[in-house]
């Protein structure tokens, strides 16, 4: 068996649970999710072969403290290892970088002899840039995991900083040993010298398993709950408004997140006090809420560019959880999910309303067993512990082809 070291910005829960504390804005906590099961699934496989090492994620806006030096720490058999750096303003990356080589290339140093390989979130581009150098140097394999395609993020830059930065990156893509896409659109769109893949949509917590639906729990209400980025590109607006448009006074739409709408939601809430705004909050409250809810909504329109390259994680946490879902028909979604979860046909205000009104109209039971069928089917063939093998299978591959 291969040592992996494991590149991203995934921090322990004790790390993470500090920064929820302490940060002036809270970190995203979709990103610590993926990458934590990831995780996890691998160190079942392969125990104490896996190192991570984490780049903390902070920046000057959104964390006061400036040095960063903290200890290697053991959390649930993962060991967790930090990038040295000063929280300033271009410092920042400058530290991260010369810190996160001299980290990797010291990992790779102290396994001169043994079959290695990095695996990264390839998108970070300081730490990414910093351990393909040291790779490089050590020839050492390397595999990219790929959740967005460059440029094509809602958060990316469009102006000439944000054009160099994609180019960078593409740069680096090219250079890696193998990847994990999210969807096969992504493959034939950036693996143009066919290096050895998988295509992993997401995965889910096996330890769900244990977590238990109950009907006797939900809201009395009827509660329909978004959770992830407030961006009018995906589609949150036009959620806001069809939910608005349905006269059903014993409905509730809850949504957590932080991004751009929030000042609009605080609006629309005052409109219509069916409307309730949750904020950034741990993920366990999010799970906890999407539990007791009637319905989960994923609005992002199915026509904008980037969603033929993306799978969003939340359509897996929240057929995890055991209530119904309902999506976009989304391009990168494979075929197998669509007798789990509701489809909007129709993506407009109108659409969404009429879509909400007939699934709410279902009565309890058809709902949660519609519900319960999607989160055995997501426990069976996507959790964790079997997404993690095949990442395993892939490193095997690569380090001893």
């Amino acid at each position: 068996m291969p040592q992996i070291l494991y590149l991203s910005t995934l921090c322990s829960e004790r790390m993470n649970e500090y920064l929820f504390k302490t940060g002036i804005e809270k970190p995203v906590q979709s990103a610590q999710k993926f990458h934590r099961l990831i995780t996890k699934g691998i160190q079942k496989h392969t125990g104490a072969n896996l190192k991570v090492l984490s780049a903390v994620p902070v920046v000057p806006s959104r964390h006061n403290r400036v040095f960063w030096i903290e200890p290697n720490e053991i959390e649930d058999g993962v060991r967790y290892g930090y990038i040295p750096m000063l929280n300033i303003k271009i410092v920042k990356n400058i530290s991260v970088f010369i810190s996160c080589f001299i980290k990797v290339l010291l990992w790779c140093l102290k396994n001169t002899g043994k079959k290695r390989i990095l695996i990264t979130d390839v998108l970070n581009l300081t730490t990414s840039a910093a351990a393909i150098l040291a790779c490089k140097i050590t020839f050492t394999k390397t595999i990219g995991i790929l959740t967005d395609m460059p440029g094509l993020m809602v958060t990316t830059d469009k102006n000439s900083l944000g054009k160099i930065v994609e180019q960078i990156n593409s740069f680096l893509i090219a250079r890696m040993s193998g990847f994990v896409f999210l969807t096969e659109q992504m493959n034939y769109a950036i693996n143009k010298k066919n290096r050895p893949y998988i295509i992993m949509e997401g995965l889910v917590d096996a330890n769900m398993i244990n977590s238990q639906n109950d009907l006797s729990q939900k809201y009395k209400e009827k509660v329909v709950i978004y959770a992830g980025g407030l961006y009018e590109k995906y589609g949150v607006k036009k959620l806001i408004e069809g939910f608005i448009k349905l006269k059903d006074k014993n409905t509730a739409l809850h949504l957590y997140g932080e991004g751009p709408m929030v000042k609009d939601i605080e609006k629309y809430s005052n409109l219509d006090n069916r409307i309730r705004f949750g904020g950034m909050v741990p993920n366990e409250i999010v799970v906890e809420e999407q539990i007791k809810a009637t319905l989960l909504v994923n609005p992002r329109p199915s026509n904008e560019e980037f969603t033929k390259y993306s799978f969003p994680s939340k359509n897996m946490e929240y057929m995890v959880s055991g209530t119904p879902v309902v999506t976009t028909p989304l391009p990168g979604m494979p075929k197998e999910y669509n007798k789990y979860v509701y489809v909007f046909q129709d993506e407009s205000e109108h659409g969404i309303c009429s879509t909400l009104n007939y699934i709410l109209s279902q009565s309890s039971k058809t709902l949660h067993d519609f519900g319960g069928a999607a989160k055995q089917f997501v426990l069976d063939e996507k959790n964790n512990l079997k997404q993690a093998a095949r990442i395993v299978d892939l490193a095997y591959k690569l380090v001893y082809s």
